[in-house]
């Protein structure tokens, strides 16, 4: 009962642009509105950037929700790259790569570089990712590596901890 309310409070602080596919919508919402809850090391940048690498499932969708928006008070910066070297000094990551070598390779990047990683994929938290998002029967399923995201040096706050279904400590 607990988690279900944290999770109603949370969601309700999203402002997200329902259309077609409210999935989509949520996810979109969820990029920027994760970084409420996240730390990152170096928080000194001047803009606040979420690339998505690989296909951009959003459309326009990110353009439109994030115009003209600001994280930690900084604007944000929307990038879509296709390959790691265009990655960068990114702060939020959102892979939608299907070759599972090349998806090791940019969370390996991305530790480095303290990137909060965020995929869809099945097993992408289990494999370093740092958050999965699922919906699992129109329902928000969040895993969260929280031993990758202190490799990365990024805290996560507890409050999102606590609506994860599944918080991966350690190795399994």
């Amino acid at each position: 009962m607990k988690k279900t309310i944290l999770t109603i409070l949370i969601i309700g602080m999203f402002v997200p642009i329902f259309g077609s596919n409210q999935e989509r919508d949520l996810q979109a919402a969820f990029l920027g509105k994760f970084a409420k809850f996240i730390k990152w090391p170096d928080e000194s940048k001047e803009k606040f950037i979420i690339t998505l690498i690989d296909e951009n499932p959003f459309e326009n969708l990110l353009d439109d929700l994030y115009k003209d928006k600001m994280i930690h008070g900084k604007p944000i910066e929307l990038r879509y790259v296709t390959k790691i070297e265009d990655i960068k000094n990114t702060d939020i990551l959102f892979i939608t790569i299907d070759n599972q070598a090349e998806v090791q390779k940019i969370i390996e990047y991305a530790q480095k570089n303290s990137i909060l990683t965020i995929s869809e994929k099945r097993g992408f938290a289990q494999r370093g990712g740092i958050i999965q998002l699922n919906f699992v029967m129109q329902k928000t399923h969040l895993v969260i590596n929280y031993k990758s995201s202190i490799e990365s040096q990024i805290k996560i706050s507890s409050p999102l901890l606590a609506i994860a279904q599944d918080v991966i400590k350690e190795d399994k």
